[in-house]
């Protein structure tokens, strides 16, 4: 094992022809699995101990075993570790590429990134079970509007017959929700017709479909879609799954910055995607005056589609308006709105607000997909969307969201300031759950991870949030989750971890 670290180790000082760390390191070891340099059987490094020998991420090194277990070389057990598959013959069946021939990277399937957070916050609340946790992306469930929830089922209840129970004759939105999504979206300024409204079980099935016509539009040929970076972890994982290839468009304070639009249309994209307000993991919300800029660059490009993800939508501060208001793109604009962060994840809806020529093919494509949206479901959410209560709860929620993430903001840039460590978090004001931050440089995020786990609160590192591997300056923070109170001892956490760690240089294995 030791020949293959050394060989790892000495792939961080090449640049791969682009390709990512952890692809070029999995390569390695699969190819000593093939050859049997590495033995059937074997019990590998701890994710930790591996990371720690090579000077890599824990993260990368994660991204490594699991493309392993992908490829079926190599198993996990609860409690023993990581093992090299018994089946060596499974293994060597695969081809072995030429050290001559271009090994590209993987597309489609991994799914690398929601698993790497899964993972790590799994591990983290074993290690830590006291500490709060604020790595998830979810909304404090003491926001929601629980008494309106119950109520709307108890009315749909009440009033619910046999003939509600059956198949629907069409894929109709029912009309009670319709016409509350179309007064909700008149108040962000979006005029919208209820014929062009199709609701679904998330936002993430509306992607997949998304990308199925996406490929059905260019078939046999490579789709490119543009997304945020950093982005949201899930849309990123949901498009590669469904074999779309990714474009990077860097992002400022206002969103998606037109020269990174027109970098990922130069680079040939069949759709972008946005979040044009409460953006995740960073937070950052259009102006109206990058909204239009944006739409002055995708005019003149009438193949290219938009997709936005409103994921915030009735429980966001800002009004940041929407591309599908702009006459000269409506017709490809696909507006998505869900309400998982403001009515209850577990209502599993999201509403897609398309006119022809994509409206009709995402239709059909929903119909092969799950076939219907349950017509008692969107009752509900209908009732919970008209109930008198809920204009009131939603603006406490707003509220203390807004009170949290400026707490966290003030309390991190003070604490830095004071113990002159350079954290970076957004000057402009943001919008939803997160408060993004920016490490110093050297500061390898991972090992801030942890230590301020041992301090009392888990966070997300950044790296999840990139389309690649190897970005190890950022935490994103669940402030959403933390009561306002709470904020000092989380920055002085953060500050002692990186205080700590950098005064530690990290020992690197060399060949």
């Amino acid at each position: 094992m030791l020949e293959v670290q050394q060989r790892i180790a000495a792939l961080r000082n090449s640049s791969g022809n682009g390709r990512p760390l952890y692809e070029r390191a999995a390569h390695e070891m699969a190819q000593a699995i093939r050859t049997g340099e590495l033995r059937p059987g074997e019990r590998l490094p701890s994710v930790r101990q591996l990371a720690t020998d090579l000077g890599l991420s824990v993260t990368t090194v994660m991204s490594v075993y699991t493309r392993l277990a992908e490829l079926g070389l190599v198993h996990g057990e609860a409690g023993r570790g990581t093992f090299i598959t018994e089946t060596p013959e499974i293994a060597q069946a695969a081809p072995t590429p030429r050290a001559s021939e271009t090994v590209p990277p993987a597309r489609g399937g991994s799914a690398w990134r929601r698993q790497v957070l899964a993972q790590t916050e799994a591990r983290l609340k074993r290690s830590h079970p006291s500490a709060r946790d604020l790595t998830r992306g979810g909304p404090d469930p003491l926001l929601l509007p629980l008494a309106v929830v119950k109520r709307a089922y108890g009315d749909v209840a009440a009033r619910l017959q046999a003939q509600n129970l059956e198949y629907p004759a069409t894929l109709s939105t029912e009309p009670e929700l319709a016409e509350a999504l179309v007064g909700r979206l008149a108040d962000d300024g979006i005029t919208a017709e209820a014929d062009d409204l199709l609701i679904g079980g998330s936002t993430q099935q509306f992607l997949a479909l998304l990308a199925g016509l996406l490929q059905r539009r260019s078939p046999g040929e490579t789709v490119l879609v543009g997304v945020e970076e950093p982005g949201y972890q899930t849309a990123m994982d949901t498009l590669e799954f469904h074999g779309l290839n990714l474009v990077p468009m860097p992002l400022d304070g206002a969103g998606v910055t037109v020269e990174g639009l027109r970098g990922a249309i130069d680079a040939g994209v069949s759709a972008v995607l946005f979040t044009p307000r409460a953006h995740s993991p960073t937070g950052c919300c259009w102006t109206a005056e990058r909204r239009r800029a944006l739409a002055d660059v995708l005019t003149p490009h009438p193949d290219v589609w938009v997709i936005e993800d409103d994921q915030f939508a009735e429980a966001a501060s800002s009004r940041a308006g929407s591309l599908y208001t702009d006459p000269r793109l409506r017709e490809r604009v696909v507006y998505l709105r869900s309400f998982s962060k403001s009515i209850a994840p577990d209502l599993r809806l999201s509403a897609a607000l398309a006119r022809q020529p994509i409206r009709h093919p995402l239709t059909l494509a929903k119909s092969f997909a799950d076939g219907w949206t349950s017509q008692t479901s969107q009752r509900v959410l209908a009732a919970a969307l008209t109930d008198p209560e809920i204009d009131d709860l939603l603006a406490t929620a707003r509220t203390e969201y807004a009170r949290r993430r400026a707490a966290v903001r003030e309390a991190i840039r003070h604490t830095g300031a004071s113990r002159d460590i350079d954290l970076l978090v957004p000057e402009l004001d943001t919008d939803g759950l997160h408060v993004w931050v920016t490490l110093p440089g050297g500061c390898d995020a991972d090992r801030v991870v942890e230590a301020t786990a041992q301090r009392g609160f888990l966070l997300a590192a950044g790296q999840p949030f990139f389309l690649s591997p190897g970005n190890q300056r950022h935490l994103r923070i669940n402030a959403g989750a933390l009561p306002a109170g709470h904020a000092p001892q989380l920055a002085a956490a953060i500050c002692e971890a990186a205080v700590t760690l950098m005064s530690q240089p990290t020992a690197l294995l060399t060949p």
